[in-house]
């Protein structure tokens, strides 16, 4: 079986780290790769071989340099990431926002959690979320801390 590869970028070490622990914890078999912003993010796909390339990328919406938004934009303008499935984490929740991410190719928009529990969800929506789905299938912006 081949391993779900996930890139989180967030510029938030605990953040971070918290994720790391408990995606360990809900599937050990998932490569884990971070960048602390989008422009760093940009840098080490730059770098990565073809079918090194994430499988699912998580992005912060609130980070200096380069915003979860706009490295969304970044990556569905491009040919050789469009394909990859983009979710945006955020504690900014506004409908227009999540609209607008759905509208520029986001898999989904999710709430960023501030309980163990409600990432440990958070996670689960993310691996369980099929990658070939299609951005227009997305309800409603869901909050994982219920």
């Amino acid at each position: 079986m081949k391993q779900t590869k996930i890139l989180l970028v967030d510029d938030d070490i605990d953040d971070r780290l918290i994720f790391a622990d408990l995606l360990g914890a809900a599937d050990p078999g998932t490569a884990l790769n971070f960048a602390e912003n989008g422009l760093e993010m940009i840098d080490l796909l730059e770098k990565t071989i073809g079918e090194e390339l994430p499988d699912i990328i998580i992005l912060d919406q609130n980070m200096p340099r380069m915003t979860g938004k706009e490295s969304l934009v970044f990556l569905k303008d491009n040919q050789r990431y469009r394909h990859i499935p983009t979710f945006i984490y955020s504690t900014y929740q506004v409908s227009d926002f999540y609209r607008e991410c759905i509208d520029l190719g986001a898999m989904d928009v999710v709430a960023k959690p501030d309980t163990i529990q409600g990432y440990r969800e958070m996670i689960g929506q993310f691996l369980l979320h099929p990658a070939h789905a299609h951005p227009d299938n997305v309800q409603t912006l869901r909050s994982c801390d219920k």
